[in-house]
């Protein structure tokens, strides 16, 4: 006998039962009543072909896991399922973040488990924490970081396929993106302190935010489903990986060659090879400084120049690496916090402009001005 009208296609809610999945087939064109088994194998395929991640409280890791996958075209369209049903997570093509497994083979990528500690490049399996752990980077991966070690490479083609048509680029891309923004979801996920001790807290971080997203504790009835707020969540975790991937691909990466040049030619700047120029302002040279100078055997440099975007020549000291204010050489502490009349007698290079309170940087009207700036540095410092 004839079917009744089905219903429209409908996502998948928390918990799936063998009703909802028939439901979400979309069997509009069924005409009639299927045969049991084909309704069987319809029911098991769907299944299989589901994304799945834990229902309740969501946080930035699965939020932007489940973003992630869903750039590369076999997982784009897959309904997701919100559960923490065992019984329904096992008949889930890809899980994160819940289960209890972590096997690549099987599509499982959970971090909660006992025993659990990987690595973004470390052998799998090795590691009982950081100080086995085989690679450069020690943070335990969470539920992002898993998906970003296996689908990484793949997701950044997707994202930026003419940028990084170059195998070489690609690797650099792609590790720069897991140390300056996945790493933090890692840690953050996995109760990681980014210090020893800590001066102050960070409410802007990405996990903080889409923590926010979450339904309050005394909110009223009605607004947002739990899924819909995580949709939303993973909407921003996707919108902050894009712009760091631009800035990496658009920036960072074009920089690099600049940086490579003013390091092979540093003896041209100063027979000591402690100073560089640029030939362009504003390039983000930190990023390549110290992989560069490990990669050519140079180094350490002490101060760069460049013109900024004012015509002004700035001399910048190289802070330790690792660290954000910490520098090298700082220049003379006479001379910081000092401008224009008073640098200019402390320093005795006419043109001076300013030195900053803590010796990080100064301006000079002319190129000589700047470099003697930090000539004169080195010497008292006995670096030359």
């Amino acid at each position: 006998h004839a079917a009744p009208p089905a219903p429209p296609c409908m996502r998948i809610g928390s918990l799936i039962t063998a009703a909802s999945i028939v439901r979400a087939s979309c069997l509009q064109r069924a005409t009639k009543l299927e045969p049991r088994g084909k309704v069987a194998r319809t029911m098991s395929a769907m299944v299989s072909q589901t994304l799945g991640t834990h229902s309740g409280t969501f946080q930035a890791d699965e939020a932007m896991g489940v973003w992630l996958l869903r750039r590369l075209e076999r997982f784009a369209s897959l309904p997701l399922t919100r559960t923490r049903d065992a019984s329904v997570l096992a008949g889930l093509g890809i899980v994160i973040d819940v289960g209890g497994t972590y096997d690549d083979g099987a599509l499982r990528y959970d971090h909660h488990q006992r025993g659990f500690f990987e690595t973004f490049d470390g052998a799998v399996g090795v590691a009982d924490g950081p100080e086995t752990a085989t690679g450069r980077f020690k943070t335990k991966l969470s539920a992002a970081g898993l998906v970003y070690k296996h689908y990484g490479r793949e997701i950044l083609k997707t994202l930026k396929p003419d940028a990084l048509a170059d195998a070489a680029a690609l690797e650099w891309v792609y590790v720069k993106v897991y140390e300056d923004f996945m790493e933090a979801l890692d840690g953050i996920d996995n109760g990681i302190e980014i210090a020893d001790e800590t001066r102050y807290k960070d409410g802007s971080t990405l996990p903080a935010r889409v923590h926010r997203l979450n339904r309050r504790w005394n909110a009223g009835t009605g607004g947002p489903s739990e899924d819909e707020r995580f949709e939303k969540a993973s909407a921003l975790c996707g919108a902050d990986f894009s712009d760091v991937l631009d800035d990496v691909v658009e920036s960072m990466l074009p920089a690099r060659a600049l940086v490579e040049r003013a390091l092979k030619n540093r003896e041209a700047v100063h027979a000591s090879g402690a100073v560089v120029a640029f030939e362009s302002g504003g390039c983000p040279w930190k990023t390549h400084l110290y992989d560069l100078e490990r990669e050519l055997g140079a180094g350490p440099v002490q101060f760069v120049l460049y013109e900024d975007s004012a015509k002004m020549w700035r001399v910048q000291a190289v802070t330790v690496e690792g660290t954000a204010f910490t520098n090298r050489l700082g220049l003379l502490e006479p001379w910081r916090g000092l401008r224009d009349a008073e640098l200019e007698r402390a320093s005795g290079s006419p043109g001076a402009k300013f030195v900053h309170a803590s010796g990080f940087i100064g301006g000079h009207a002319t190129y000589d001005g700047a470099l003697g700036l930090a000539l004169k540095t080195l010497e008292a410092a006995g670096k030359l």
